[in-house]
């Protein structure tokens, strides 16, 4: 019989061991939900990209400077990260009275870093309004599934903290949050492609990992210029954006047809299968450049290319997400307050 936790006074009762954190029971009710719905096996790699989405995302926005580095390990101590020890500095103001109280109980327990670790991260993507916008509200049962071994040798985030395969310039590239989901799913592409081979017909949990293809970035250049590019070059032949537009393919009826917009709020760029964004990032670009030969400021050209201009969809809804988060990248480029807006690309 599956023993469940039983809810008292100040938290929950499981296995005759108390624990303060009063949550659990109705997430774990929502858990057992979830897995009787969709299977074990799909739960466990929700929770995994989910976690792995908002790690990733917190790491990427630290080393672009648009946030703390909370997650790399404090120097000199290899499984200690930064957000772990500004606790024990007392430096949690994001946590909300009842969390502070919880942590109070264990932060000096250095056998219980991982809880301490775990309660931490969980708050601070509770209070984060990129990765709750983004990634979706953290107050789900993914909140109790990150893996216990988070910090140790065998974890997540130690190897990521110790890995040279990801570079400084790797991580101020937009680029990265598609090669990473790419590899992300690959082991799972080869097993979908394997069951191909044995006739084996498709189920829809299937399809993200068989179809989603990281497109070349001079591909994506040669689309977004042959269709964006050449709509606005009908409505200014003289812009001063097609010398740079590399990849434009010139011929006789260019020039010759009427304008199918009257201003740049009206070019509309829809990807309809967007993966990780890559087009819709390369689309933000020469959309940008449009506005600011409208003379635009930045605050209004991206509010306005979100609102009007660029839209994607996608089948999976972590790619669609890693999209998402792939255009506020590039928007901070210009626009580095992007982040503290309401505004959102509509993927």
């Amino acid at each position: 019989m599956l023993e469940e936790p039983q809810k008292i006074e100040g938290g929950y009762l499981l296995r005759g061991e108390p624990y303060d954190d009063t949550n659990v029971p109705e997430l774990w009710k929502a858990l057992k939900s979830a897995i009787q719905k969709k299977g074990i096996e799909e739960i466990v790699e929700e929770a995994a990209y989910t976690w792995f989405n908002r790690i990733m995302a917190i790491r990427i926005l630290a080393k672009n400077g648009y946030d703390e580095p909370l997650l790399d390990n404090v120097e000199g101590m290899e499984h200690t990260p930064i957000i772990l020890q500004k606790a024990r500095q007392g430096k949690y103001e994001f946590l909300g009275e009842k969390e502070q109280k919880r942590l109070k109980g264990i932060i000096n327990d250095y056998s219980k870093d991982q809880a301490a670790f775990a309660l931490l991260l969980t708050e601070y993507c509770h209070s984060h309004n990129t990765l709750n916008r983004v990634f979706g509200k953290v107050e789900d049962y993914t909140e109790i599934l990150l893996p216990d071994n988070t910090l140790q040798d065998s974890g997540f985030l130690h190897l990521l903290n110790t890995t040279d395969a990801i570079t400084d310039e790797d991580y101020q590239k937009v680029e990265l949050i598609g090669w990473l989901y790419q590899f992300y799913i690959s082991e799972r592409k080869d097993e979908v492609f394997a069951s191909f081979k044995k006739n084996k017909k498709a189920e829809a949990k299937d399809i993200p990992a068989a179809t989603q293809i990281f497109t070349p970035n001079w591909i994506v250049k040669y689309m977004v210029e042959n269709t964006a590019g050449k709509i606005w070059l009908d409505k200014k032949p003289n812009s001063t954006l097609k010398p740079k537009m590399k990849y434009l393919v010139e011929n006789d009826s260019d020039g010759k047809s009427a304008p199918i917009i009257n201003s740049v709020e009206e070019l509309t760029l829809i990807d309809p299968a967007c993966g990780s964004g890559h087009i819709l990032v390369e689309g933000f670009d020469l959309l940008f450049q449009m506005y600011e030969e409208e003379y635009y400021p930045a605050e209004e050209a991206v509010e306005s290319i979100f609102k009007n201009n660029l839209f994607g969809l996608d089948i999976d809804v972590r790619a669609a997400q890693l999209a998402t988060f792939a255009i506020l990248l590039k928007a901070a480029k210009v626009y580095a307050e992007v982040w503290e807006k309401d505004y959102l690309p509509q993927v």
